[in-house]
């Protein structure tokens, strides 16, 4: 590592711990995690630098496999005396934050969101090589985090369950484009929290879920506010709203849709399953969907473009819409073969009876790329960022 790594009584160690990184082989294939591991390893050592720019950083972001990176720093000479302990869970808290938003960029909504991650920073040991660092976060990885951020709290909590129960969620819409017709044929639809609040993006608002035992509440929450928007989205323009498996096999589900003034409405909605499913989950949930069906239910699958998916879940579901993540398509014009393989899928999606839609398309190249592929569907920044529903879409009391 170099003679920057001398022993140091003042010197640190900030680490990126993925906590189940095989998952992502499992869910994406070596192919892709292989250049998402170079693009991440790159993207750590932006974030290293920009959290930690207040300090003296020892030798790059050094990493050794895919699920563990780590950087040496420490007080700046200039630097006026502090206690390192105070500084400890700001960074960590930060650093989550800055983390999670690399793995949503690399990995797409549905998988990125969703993997646990350990971010730590923790004195070096006395002699600063790989061997006693990579012990050194060995020894901490089996403490529990201790640190609980703002978002945890107890008015947290009940912030979101005010969010939910009150009805003051906000629905956002994103544009999906056909690339055949070459216009606006629906939206994602999409929610936020108050504005001026820490649970105002998405992630924040899942992310309070999960941790509070509140997912599910708050997907149907989602749910019914996006669908009650749908009465003032005009003909033809259809909708796609997220749930997950859970919710989508729950009884409160099924009631809903048996609704007699969500029923007529229906044909307009695609319901997309935001996580990814082993094929045993897919089947219990094929006896599900085929009665649903008989009611013009329709499904798409969020993310699983990435890693070129296993067909079986496809096979078993046939949802009428398959996303190929951003995890993909972030790649076309970087990488020779990327495009010939993303025509293979389609073609594969085709056969099956699917409509592709590409996700998180950001510019023309992406666009022509997925439209020469045989892509029907596009959805991204290059089409139009999401928008407050208001802002879309007029009502009664406009």
């Amino acid at each position: 590592m170099g003679r920057d790594y001398m022993s140091s009584d003042q010197r640190y160690i900030f680490v990126v711990q993925l906590n189940q990184p095989e998952q992502f082989k499992a869910i994406f294939g070596e192919a892709i995690v292989k250049f998402a591991y170079a693009d991440l390893t790159r993207d750590l050592q932006q974030l290293s630098e920009n959290l930690l720019q207040k300090y003296q950083l020892y030798g790059p972001i050094v990493t050794e496999y895919f699920g563990r990176w780590f950087r040496l720093f420490g007080p700046k000479k200039s630097l006026m005396p502090f206690d390192m302990l105070e500084q400890i869970p700001l960074l960590q808290e930060v650093g989550m934050a800055k983390m999670h938003q690399l793995l949503l960029a690399n990995f797409g909504q549905a998988t990125g969101s969703r993997q646990d991650f350990r971010v730590l920073i923790l004195p070096a040991p006395e002699e600063v090589h790989r061997e006693a660092i990579n012990q050194a976060i060995d020894l901490a990885l089996l403490t529990p985090p201790e640190a609980v951020s703002s978002l945890h709290s107890a008015e947290s909590q009940a912030l979101l369950q005010l969010l939910i129960e009150g009805d003051r969620l906000t629905s956002y819409f994103q544009p999906i484009y056909s690339l055949t017709d070459q216009k606006i044929v629906g939206y994602e639809a999409l929610t936020r929290g108050p504005a001026d609040s820490a649970l105002y993006s998405a992630d924040a608002l899942f992310t309070a879920a999960r941790q509070f035992g509140m997912t599910q509440l708050l997907e149907f929450a989602c749910l019914k506010r996006s669908i009650d928007w749908l009465i003032h989205i005009p003909e033809p323009f259809w909708i796609s709203v997220n749930l997950g498996p859970e919710l989508f096999m729950s009884t409160q589900f099924q009631q809903y849709l048996a609704n007699p003034q969500i029923v007529p409405l229906l044909t307009r909605v695609v319901f997309e399953l935001t996580e990814h499913l082993p094929i045993e989950s897919a089947i219990k949930l094929h006896s599900v969907l085929t009665e649903l069906r008989n009611a013009r239910f329709k499904l798409s699958l969020d993310d699983t473009g990435c890693g070129f998916f296993d067909l079986s879940t496809v096979e078993a579901l046939r949802p009428e819409i398959i996303k190929l993540c951003i995890t993909v398509i972030s790649r076309i014009g970087r990488k020779d073969g990327v495009e010939r393989d993303i025509a293979r899928t389609i073609q594969a999606i085709t056969r099956l009876g699917g409509i592709t839609l590409g996700e998180g398309v950001e510019n023309a190249l992406q666009a022509e790329v997925l439209k020469q592929c045989g892509a029907g569907l596009a959805q991204g920044n290059y089409f139009g960022l999401p928008k407050p529903a208001h802002e879309l879409f007029t009502t009664q009391d406009d």
